[in-house]
Formats: C-alpha cells, structure tokens, sequence
C-alpha cells in the first residue's frame, strides 16, 4: 500500500490549510479560523493541524501561484485540504450579495482543493488538467445569502471535506491507494455531497507565457516560465532586455540562483515549481538581484503582468533596421518618441516576440533585413479589416 503520513494508528488525520485574503492580524482571518476549528468540532474531526495563511487582497494570480506552490508540493498527500478564498468581489453591491463559486478539485498526489473560482486562481493548474492529472467540480457550496462566506460557508465545506476523506479511508485504504495509483482522481471524490458536475475546462484561465507569478519579500520575480524553456532560448550569459509598462533593464541569463555577481540582474532557475507527469522537476524563472531587490528595478512588474524579453544585440540590430528604413511612423507609433520598452511590446503585439521571452520571429525578419516592411504590412493588414 502507498505511505500516507497522516495516517496515523489506522484512522487519518486531516491538514487543512486555509488561504485567505485577509491579512493573519485582522478580525476577519480570526473569525475564519474559529469557525473552521467550530466546523472540525461538528464533524468530529481529529486534524494534525490547522493552518490559516494569507495572501495579498483580491489578487487571484498570487493566490492561484501560492495554492499551486503548497498543494503539489505537500509530502502529507491525501488528507490535505486546502481552502482558497480570493475573489476580486465585483458584485460587492448587489442586494444578493452573491459572489463567486466555490470549486472543488484533487490532484494526482492525493491533495484536495476547495476554491473560490475567481480570475486567475486555477492558471497554475491548467496543464494538469487536460492532462487529467487534476480534476475539478463546480460544488453545491452556497455563493450566495451571506456577505461574509469566509466565514459563514467555506469552513464548514473544507470540514466536510476532511471528514469525508477520513471516512473514505476507513472504509478502504485499499481502493484509496487504487484509485491514486491508476489516476482515477474522480472515484476519490465520489459520493461527496457538496460535489457538482465535472467543471468545464474552459473555465480554467491560463496565465500567457512569461507572465510574473509572485514577487517574494526580497523583491525576487517570480515567472510562469519555465527556467528549462528559458535556456533553450538563450544561452547562459547571454545579455537581454526586459521590458514591463515603462520599465526596461538589462539581465544576465544565468542557470542558478547565485550565479552571477552581486548587483547583477539575472534570470535564474528559482526556487519554485513542482513535479510534472513523468516526475521530472520543474523549476520556473525567476528574475533576481543579488544583494538587492529586482521589483525595485522593475517596479512596473505586477502578478499578471507579462514581462518582454530579447537580447540586447537583436534590439540594437532591430533599432538600426529601423533608423535605417526611415520610416517614423508604424501606424500611430511614432518610432522617433518611442521608449524601448515600448518597442519591445510593440513587437510583442505584431507577434515579433511570442510568450514574452521567444523572439525567434523577430530574429528572422532582422536576419531576412525587411523589419520595417514586415511591420508596415501589419499595420496597413490592419486598417484593411
């Protein structure tokens, strides 16, 4: 039989990890923890542990990001649960204070996640689900009839949940273990009462290549680029232009997190990812600043945001072409008043540069010295429609 840590003297015993947006010093994080420990009580839960964690306000990319980074990295597997409740509250008037649908869903090593499905909180797990190595539900948890469902809700849904897996497994670690060992998320989760239908996956948003994830304390950026990716691009060493809003810096490629020198921007195999299918370990880039913060250089980069890259050689070869054309405007871009990180996404709009980081396009068009034209041809294809 597979090893499950919280099976502890033959009956499971429960983690959850609730992840709120509510900051761990204010009333209303308190008022969630007692009523999840409320909700354990009623379902006669006996948990290894409790934990409520925050998040920043209304930010579904981080919240998705963090939910990610915890739950397919949990050693504890089957019996974690995770609570994620981050929505942006649009409809914070309305008289029905409906909001956002809790979803519910379990991932291949066992972990089940209850969440509110709001923005881009389920991006890290799109991959996984058309793979089938995560599935997800809609869920019969009330989004509506209260302003606080945080409290009033969510607790006792992820208490539920608890019990329901405590009980699955006293019934049968023997088809527990079947069921996780074959991929058959969905028999796990059968019979749960709050479950819905099987969620449809164009619900699930991905977050476009290149996007930043997470900015830590130390102002390290964190990408949804995979650091692998990343290196079939450019070769380590190789000096690059970063542009996000109005910010550009150059960047050093690098393989790992000290690679490079203090007081030298580089993207870096970071610390975050997890396995994939096959087991491999997945590391995603991070930009970073040895000896200081790479969000104070870069202090437009948001969760969100996708940051452009290209080599400096190719922008000060793209920038000649240009000059060389003498043409000043491509469409209502005037090419002489332009920033360079403006041009960077100028290139990115005219698919020049792909996924933030992939100027393989825009390397052809230098190579083929017909830049100028190509992007002439655009603009005026454009208009026509």
């Amino acid at each position: 039989m597979m090893n499950f840590p919280l099976l502890q003297n033959g009956r499971l015993k429960p983690v959850i990890t609730v992840l709120t947006d509510y900051p761990r010093d204010d009333l209303a994080s308190d008022e969630v923890r007692q009523a999840l420990i409320s909700a354990c009580a009623e379902e006669n839960l006996d948990c290894f542990a409790l934990d409520v964690g925050a998040i920043p306000g209304m930010d579904t990319v981080v919240a998705g990001f963090k939910a990610a980074q915890l739950s397919l990295n949990s050693h504890m597997g089957y019996g974690h649960v995770f609570l994620v409740n981050c929505a942006p509250r649009k409809n914070i008037i309305s008289a029905r204070s409906k909001g956002e649908s809790v979803v519910i869903g379990i991932l291949e090593n066992g972990v089940t996640v209850l969440a509110v499905d709001s923005g881009y909180m389920l991006a890290p797990f799109a991959e996984m689900v058309a793979e089938g190595r995560a599935v997800f539900f809609e869920s019969r948890v009330p989004n509506e009839g209260s302003q606080f469902r945080s409290r009033d809700y969510f607790p006792a849904a992820a208490a539920q949940m608890a019990a329901f897996l405590r009980d699955r497994m006293a019934e049968s670690p023997e088809d527990v273990t079947a069921a996780l060992q074959s991929g058959d998320l969905s028999a796990l989760l059968d019979g749960f009462s709050l479950l819905g239908a099987p969620l449809d996956g164009s619900r699930v948003l991905p977050l476009p290549q290149g996007a930043v994830w997470y900015i830590d304390n130390f102002g390290n950026i964190k990408l949804n680029l995979l650091h692998e990716t990343l290196l079939e691009l450019y070769k380590p060493e190789t000096h690059i232009v970063l542009a996000v809003g109005d910010n550009l810096a150059e960047a050093v490629i690098g393989t790992v997190g000290f690679s490079q020198g203090e007081g030298i921007l580089a993207l870096t195999r970071g610390s975050s990812g997890w396995k994939d299918g096959k087991g491999r370990d997945l590391r995603f880039t991070e930009v970073f600043l040895r000896g200081g913060s790479a969000a104070g250089i870069l202090h437009d980069a948001r969760p969100g945001e996708q940051i452009f890259a290209l080599s400096k050689d190719d922008l000060r070869q793209a920038q000649q072409q240009l000059r060389d054309s003498g043409v000043q405007y491509i469409g209502a871009h005037n090419l002489y008043m332009m920033s360079e990180a403006r041009l960077l996404q100028m290139f990115a709009h005219f698919g020049l540069i792909r996924d933030g980081f992939d100027s393989r396009p825009l390397q052809k068009k230098l190579a083929e010295d017909n830049l100028a034209a190509f992007l002439i041809g655009r603009v005026s294809g454009q208009d026509a429609a």
